[in-house]
């Protein structure tokens, strides 16, 4: 089991609109679960969707009580249930619920299951908010010093040629 892909999974959606049905599938695809999605899974993941959201801001903010208590609160709704899986000729792993679950529950298991991993071995400080003017998207922060500040280098480079632009023109002026 990769408690990382867990964990970008729930940034990703995080980050990914949830409108309608198109917006799930378009969030889906290439996923394992891709052909099993209803229409009924995608209320669910829209509530989770904002659950998340709120866990990131206040990663984001510094407040890892407030992290620990909405991780819980979500664990609490959601129960985690561990079974020990060796499909597809790889060796024994974990997975987070039962066989018969739905696309949401098996997302949503994923998600919390990850984030509680990454709050307990990192600490509830590891998602942000990227930095980049009008972008405000999700990641997480893998960084040993904490110093992850964009959602990607594309954020980070458009931010850095502009201050560098910035820069230039004040000592041509």
């Amino acid at each position: 089991m990769d408690y990382g892909a867990y964990v970008d999974g729930a940034v990703r959606l995080v980050n990914h609109p949830l409108d309608d049905e198109a917006d799930l599938h378009a969030l889906m695809a290439g996923h394992w679960l891709a052909d099993r999605l209803t229409p009924a899974d995608l209320a669910p993941l829209r509530r989770l969707r904002a659950a998340l959201a709120d866990v990131v801001d206040r990663s984001a903010a510094g407040d890892g009580p407030g992290v620990v208590e909405r991780l819980n609160a979500l664990l609490e709704r959601h129960p985690i249930r561990p079974r020990i899986s060796g499909h597809d000729h790889q060796s024994w792993h974990l997975h987070v619920t039962d066989t018969d679950a739905t696309v949401a529950e098996y997302l949503i298991a994923e998600a919390l299951f990850g984030l509680a991993v990454l709050v307990t071995e990192l600490g509830a400080d590891r998602l942000g908010r990227c930095a980049a003017p009008g972008c405000g998207r999700a990641y997480l922060d893998t960084s040993p010093n904490r110093s992850r500040r964009f959602c990607s280098q594309r954020c980070a480079t458009r931010v850095n040629v502009a201050a560098h632009r910035r820069r230039r023109a004040e000592q041509t002026s």
